[in-house]
């Protein structure tokens, strides 16, 4: 099976695809004498309690790790290896990438994919990734997927505000941003039955918490719907007073801001390569460092903060203005990237 794996791997490589997301990375290999699980404790994560076990057996072997290097030995024309890697302990998460350079190139981080949209949890999260990397290794973000939820719903609970917040701070971090479609329209989980559910877990279970079909519908491309005619759609079109034609016609929306952001990150270097350092900040603020000249500042928060000891101009801010002095003043659910005065 290996080898036929490695075939797979060489067929697509050769005719020049870019790379794999391995799907449930972190379960491709299974114990070998099928031992059981054992039962969760109350030291686990609050989302392996709710599964009751500890997959010590069932996922997460380290055998795995030598799967993934072998697919990465095969890697050799810039191709990179995507894993979705669905572990909730930092030190479960570093070792899928190896060195940094002989196993995966990205590991998706679902400790933070399942923290809140605070400072306090998110903050300690991205500072054991910059410390425990390997130097040459590649952070990778995310807030949405088709299991967890959009992130306009799951961690802004349907405020525009905090949505932007969230996708100033993927977008500027150091390591690769991965947005899930619909994320750059604010777009927010559907209202869809579980009963009428496409999903076969929620069928399968009944339980109205286990259905992912709400973060599976169409992009809503206009206030039509505009992907297909509705009654073809294979999930249906609900909501569409977000959609991308109209924030397209928009210079505020968030789809703007998005862009606006992309386009900052690739122009500026402090931005898609310089380092990342935490800054000082009050409670309910997060401030830090990228490179050498830049700055980003954000208020995770229902109240007012002041930032001290920022000085430059802002580039770019939650609300899409840019221009102007940085006076130190962050609106609740607000942030701005800065041009630090050197």
């Amino acid at each position: 099976m290996r080898d036929a794996f490695d075939e797979i791997l060489r067929f697509w490589f050769e005719r020049g695809v870019s790379g794999f997301r391995i799907d449930v990375c972190h379960a491709i290999i299974k114990d070998r004498d099928l031992r059981d699980d054992p039962p969760a404790t109350a030291d686990d994560h609050p989302r392996v309690l709710e599964f009751g076990l500890r997959r010590e057996y069932s996922m997460n072997r380290p055998e795995l790790h030598e799967v993934l290097q072998r697919w990465r030995r095969a890697t050799t024309d810039g191709q990179i290896l995507v894993g979705e890697t669905y572990v909730l302990e930092l030190d479960q998460l570093i070792p899928f990438y190896g060195t940094g350079e002989d196993e995966l190139h990205l590991a998706f981080n679902f400790l933070f994919v399942h923290a809140d949209l605070d400072a306090a949890q998110m903050r300690p999260l991205v500072e054991g990734i910059e410390a425990k990397l390997p130097e040459v290794a590649w952070p990778v973000w995310t807030g949405s997927n088709h299991d967890a939820g959009r992130l306009a719903t799951r961690w802004a609970g349907g405020d525009e505000r905090k949505a932007r917040a969230a996708l100033l701070m993927l977008l500027t971090l150091r390591g690769t941003p991965v947005l899930y479609y619909g994320d750059e329209i604010a777009l927010e989980d559907a209202e869809i039955d579980w009963r009428e559910a496409l999903d076969p877990v929620a069928r399968r279970t009944g339980n109205p918490a286990d259905n992912r079909d709400p973060c599976r519908t169409p992009l809503p491309w206009t206030a039509d719907g505009g992907f297909t005619d509705a009654a073809a759609s294979w999930l249906p079109i609900t909501d569409t007073s977000r959609n991308v034609a109209d924030q397209r016609d928009e210079p505020g929306s968030t789809l703007h801001l998005v862009r606006d952001l992309i386009a900052l990150r690739r122009e500026r270097a402090d931005l898609h390569a310089g380092a990342y350092a935490t800054l000082p900040a009050p409670d309910g603020a997060w401030v830090y460092a990228r490179g050498n000249g830049t700055v980003v500042a954000l208020n995770l928060s229902d109240v007012p903060v002041g930032v001290a000891d920022i000085a430059g101009e802002v580039l770019l801010a939650t609300d899409g203005a840019g221009g102007g002095r940085f006076d130190g003043a962050l609106a609740p659910w607000s942030g701005a990237v800065i041009a630090r005065d050197a």
